[in-house]
């Protein structure tokens, strides 16, 4: 009998035993514990949208220079010259332009054609005005000679205009040019082809940023390596008043894109020549990349047919966990107004497209209406291309923040 009960106590015992483990590993606690639920998947990166604008030739002949001076006060205001186009640039997240003068200073006199030089005040005016980098090679870098160079870039450094494509020594000219623009890295390098005839200061060859195709290559490896999601060619080529690319433009473009440039934006034949998409294989992997040859005077007193006008380049540029792309490319025409305001002839840049009507304080003759007309119809034939996406800029844009 007792081992019956022994028997019976063990088997009491058992089922007891079991019923805890049932009852525990049936607990919600323990089944956590056991088996965590799967950790939430990451939120897919968000992608970042900006607007990069380019602008054509800062050509400063003498007539557009005197055109706002002040002689009672001795002062150089080129604000007005620049504020029916102001908003426009503005509209962009970026906007570089080419700067084809000095700012030496009042001791070296100031000078148009064929040897540049423009008050100080300039620098200040058009970052006033939306442009937030200026290209300084071009054919007019040594127009005041080495010391023009670096008082130019000194002016700049002042107003806190940024630069590239002169330098003041070895070790600037090495630094890349990169800048953050809402998360999205830009680099930038420019070079130019002539010098118009005068020679790099000895021993400061680096003073100017002479093109040579692989001096080219290894400026846009090193601002890779610093980190630019997108490069920015800023060229000085091709031939004055030539309305379409030539061979080397194309071929040299396309080399670039190859070696890791994303826009070649030109300047120099002061006239604007199309735009065009490349497409080439970098990396295993074929790449979109533009090439705008020409973007014509954005200001200067050349006031015959084409080269009284030039564009506004507008890229639309994402860039997410795939990648940094151009999504779509924009141009506004502009056009130098020319009028007599307060007894002294003055010059004004002004949007261009029907439906604009820019603000302006040079009255706007039938003769002027009838020349912005005309600009808008050469430059928009002469431009746009619908299947390669390269529209006309919208005109409500510049009340947005971006073009998307």
């Amino acid at each position: 009998m007792r081992k019956k009960w022994r028997v019976c106590g063990i088997l009491s015992a058992a089922i007891v035993t079991c019923a805890v483990v049932l009852v525990v590993l049936g607990s919600p606690v323990l089944s956590k514990r056991q088996a965590p639920p799967p950790p939430p998947r990451p939120e897919e990166p968000k992608s970042t949208k900006i607007t990069l604008a380019a602008a054509g030739d800062l050509l400063m002949h003498l007539q557009v220079v005197y055109s706002d001076y002040d002689p009672k006060t001795g002062t150089f205001d080129f604000g007005p010259v620049f504020a029916p186009v102001a908003p426009y640039l503005k509209s962009a997240d970026y906007t570089v332009a080419n700067l084809e003068t000095r700012l030496a200073g009042a001791s070296r006199g100031y000078h148009g054609y064929p040897l540049f030089n423009t008050p100080e005040n300039l620098a200040r005016d058009v970052l006033e005005a939306g442009i937030d980098l200026v290209a300084t090679a071009n054919n007019h870098s040594l127009d005041m000679g080495w010391d023009g160079i670096v008082t130019t870039l000194d002016n700049l450094d002042a107003a806190g205009l940024a630069h590239v494509g002169t330098s003041r020594s070895e070790a600037e000219k090495d630094k890349p040019f990169v800048v953050d623009v809402r998360g999205i890295r830009l680099g930038f390098v420019n070079y130019t082809d002539s010098t118009n005839g005068l020679p790099l200061p000895w021993g400061k060859e680096f003073a100017v940023n002479v093109l040579d195709t692989d001096a080219v290559v290894a400026a846009i490896q090193a601002v890779r390596r610093e980190g630019a999601d997108l490069v920015v060619a800023v060229l000085h080529m091709g031939n004055e008043y030539q309305r379409f690319s030539d061979e080397a433009q194309r071929i040299l473009a396309t080399h670039l894109f190859v070696y890791g440039a994303d826009v070649v934006a030109g300047s120099h034949p002061h006239v604007v020549q199309p735009i065009e998409k490349v497409v080439v294989e970098r990396d295993g992997a074929k790449r979109i990349c533009v090439a705008a040859y020409s973007l014509g005077n954005f200001i200067s007193a050349q006031d015959w047919r084409y080269s009284d006008s030039g564009i506004v380049m507008y890229l639309d540029i994402e860039k997410s966990a795939a990648g940094t792309f151009i999504r779509g490319v924009r141009y506004l025409p502009v056009w130098v107004q020319t009028g007599y305001a307060g007894g002294r002839e003055r010059y004004r840049v002004l949007p261009i497209h029907p439906a604009m009507d820019p603000v302006t304080d040079i009255p706007i003759t039938p003769k002027h209406r009838a020349r912005m007309t005309q600009v808008w119809e050469e430059l928009s034939a002469h431009l746009e291309n619908i299947s390669a996406d390269i529209l006309p800029y919208k005109p409500n844009a510049a009340k947005a923040a971006t073009f998307f």
